[in-house]
Protein backbone atom coordinates (compact mmCIF):
# COMPACT_ATOMS: atom_id res chain seq x y z
CA UNK A 1 0.00 0.00 0.00
CA UNK A 2 1.32 3.44 -0.92
CA UNK A 3 0.03 5.15 2.20
CA UNK A 4 0.34 4.25 5.84
CA UNK A 5 -2.48 4.61 8.33
CA UNK A 6 -1.62 6.91 11.18
CA UNK A 7 -3.00 8.20 14.45
CA UNK A 8 -3.15 11.90 15.17
CA UNK A 9 -3.55 13.60 18.51
CA UNK A 10 -5.54 16.79 18.18
CA UNK A 11 -5.17 19.93 20.24
CA UNK A 12 -7.91 22.12 18.79
CA UNK A 13 -10.70 23.51 20.92
CA UNK A 14 -13.32 21.30 19.27
CA UNK A 15 -11.44 18.10 20.03
CA UNK A 16 -9.63 19.04 23.23
CA UNK A 17 -7.36 16.11 23.98
CA UNK A 18 -9.40 13.74 21.81
CA UNK A 19 -7.63 11.16 19.76
CA UNK A 20 -8.35 10.71 16.12
CA UNK A 21 -8.29 7.29 14.56
CA UNK A 22 -9.02 5.71 11.25
CA UNK A 23 -12.60 4.61 11.13
CA UNK A 24 -13.21 0.90 10.97
CA UNK A 25 -15.97 1.58 8.44
CA UNK A 26 -13.70 2.67 5.58
CA UNK A 27 -14.07 0.10 2.84
CA UNK A 28 -12.46 2.05 0.01
CA UNK A 29 -9.46 4.11 -0.99
CA UNK A 30 -10.38 7.58 -2.29
CA UNK A 31 -7.54 8.81 -4.50
CA UNK A 32 -7.19 12.09 -6.37
CA UNK A 33 -4.83 11.78 -9.35
CA UNK A 34 -3.07 15.07 -10.01
CA UNK A 35 0.16 16.38 -11.53
CA UNK A 36 1.23 17.62 -8.08
CA UNK A 37 -0.37 16.11 -4.97
CA UNK A 38 1.86 18.26 -2.76
CA UNK A 39 0.66 21.45 -4.46
CA UNK A 40 -2.99 20.35 -4.44
CA UNK A 41 -2.85 19.50 -0.74
CA UNK A 42 -1.21 22.85 0.04
CA UNK A 43 -3.79 24.73 -2.05
CA UNK A 44 -6.72 22.96 -0.37
CA UNK A 45 -5.40 23.54 3.15
CA UNK A 46 -4.48 27.19 2.53
CA UNK A 47 -7.79 27.97 0.84
CA UNK A 48 -9.84 26.33 3.58
CA UNK A 49 -7.76 28.14 6.23
CA UNK A 50 -8.41 31.45 4.45
CA UNK A 51 -12.10 30.65 3.81
CA UNK A 52 -11.53 31.52 0.15
CA UNK A 53 -10.06 29.78 -2.89
CA UNK A 54 -7.49 31.24 -5.30
CA UNK A 55 -10.30 32.63 -7.49
CA UNK A 56 -11.93 34.47 -4.60
CA UNK A 57 -14.83 32.04 -4.06
CA UNK A 58 -15.84 31.68 -0.42
CA UNK A 59 -15.34 28.39 1.42
CA UNK A 60 -17.56 28.54 4.49
CA UNK A 61 -18.45 24.97 5.46
CA UNK A 62 -14.91 23.66 6.08
CA UNK A 63 -12.05 24.59 8.37
CA UNK A 64 -8.50 23.39 9.03
CA UNK A 65 -7.50 22.01 12.39
CA UNK A 66 -3.83 21.58 13.27
CA UNK A 67 -2.81 18.40 15.06
CA UNK A 68 -0.21 17.99 17.76
CA UNK A 69 2.11 16.60 15.07
CA UNK A 70 1.64 19.86 13.09
CA UNK A 71 -0.46 18.10 10.45
CA UNK A 72 -3.59 19.83 9.20
CA UNK A 73 -6.91 18.05 8.82
CA UNK A 74 -10.20 19.25 7.34
CA UNK A 75 -13.36 19.52 9.41
CA UNK A 76 -16.85 20.06 7.99
CA UNK A 77 -18.24 22.87 10.12
CA UNK A 78 -21.91 22.00 10.21
CA UNK A 79 -23.28 21.00 13.62
CA UNK A 80 -23.99 17.50 12.37
CA UNK A 81 -20.37 16.80 11.35
CA UNK A 82 -17.99 19.07 13.24
CA UNK A 83 -17.81 16.87 16.31
CA UNK A 84 -17.97 13.60 14.39
CA UNK A 85 -14.66 13.48 12.52
CA UNK A 86 -12.35 14.91 9.90
CA UNK A 87 -10.72 14.37 6.52
CA UNK A 88 -6.98 13.71 6.18
CA UNK A 89 -4.91 14.23 3.03
CA UNK A 90 -1.72 12.31 2.36
CA UNK A 91 0.32 12.19 -0.86
CA UNK A 92 2.17 9.16 -2.15
CA UNK A 93 5.92 9.01 -2.67
CA UNK A 94 5.71 9.87 -6.37
CA UNK A 95 3.59 12.94 -5.47
CA UNK A 96 0.93 12.30 -8.13
CA UNK A 97 -1.78 10.84 -5.89
CA UNK A 98 -3.52 12.39 -2.93
CA UNK A 99 -5.20 9.87 -0.64
CA UNK A 100 -8.24 11.13 1.23
CA UNK A 101 -9.55 9.42 4.39
CA UNK A 102 -12.31 10.04 6.88
CA UNK A 103 -11.46 9.61 10.57
CA UNK A 104 -13.72 9.77 13.62
CA UNK A 105 -12.88 11.75 16.70
CA UNK A 106 -12.50 9.31 19.58
CA UNK A 107 -15.18 11.21 21.43
CA UNK A 108 -17.74 10.45 18.70
CA UNK A 109 -20.18 7.79 19.83
CA UNK A 110 -22.77 8.25 17.06
CA UNK A 111 -21.20 6.29 14.18
CA UNK A 112 -22.71 4.87 11.03
CA UNK A 113 -21.54 2.70 8.15
CA UNK A 114 -22.38 5.59 5.83
CA UNK A 115 -20.49 8.42 7.57
CA UNK A 116 -17.32 8.03 5.52
CA UNK A 117 -19.30 8.02 2.26
CA UNK A 118 -21.24 11.14 3.21
CA UNK A 119 -18.12 13.04 4.27
CA UNK A 120 -16.18 11.97 1.17
CA UNK A 121 -19.15 13.17 -0.89
CA UNK A 122 -19.06 16.56 0.81
CA UNK A 123 -15.29 16.69 0.28
CA UNK A 124 -15.82 15.84 -3.40
CA UNK A 125 -18.15 18.81 -3.69
CA UNK A 126 -15.46 21.04 -2.16
CA UNK A 127 -12.70 19.96 -4.52
CA UNK A 128 -14.80 19.89 -7.70
CA UNK A 129 -16.15 23.39 -7.07
CA UNK A 130 -12.87 24.97 -5.94
CA UNK A 131 -9.94 22.85 -7.23
CA UNK A 132 -11.07 21.01 -10.37
CA UNK A 133 -8.17 22.50 -12.35
CA UNK A 134 -5.76 20.38 -10.22
CA UNK A 135 -7.58 17.09 -10.77
CA UNK A 136 -6.90 14.58 -13.55
CA UNK A 137 -9.30 12.00 -12.12
CA UNK A 138 -10.66 10.58 -8.89
CA UNK A 139 -10.69 6.85 -8.23
CA UNK A 140 -12.27 4.79 -5.51
CA UNK A 141 -10.70 1.39 -5.04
Amino acid sequence: MLFDSYILRLTSDITSSSFLHQTSYIKMDYIIHTPSAVRLKKEILESVSNNRDANGKDIVTWKCVETEANDKVLVHTTDQWENKGCITLKHNTSHNELKVRFHYWDSCEDRSNDDDKIMLGRFTELILVHFSYFIDKITIE
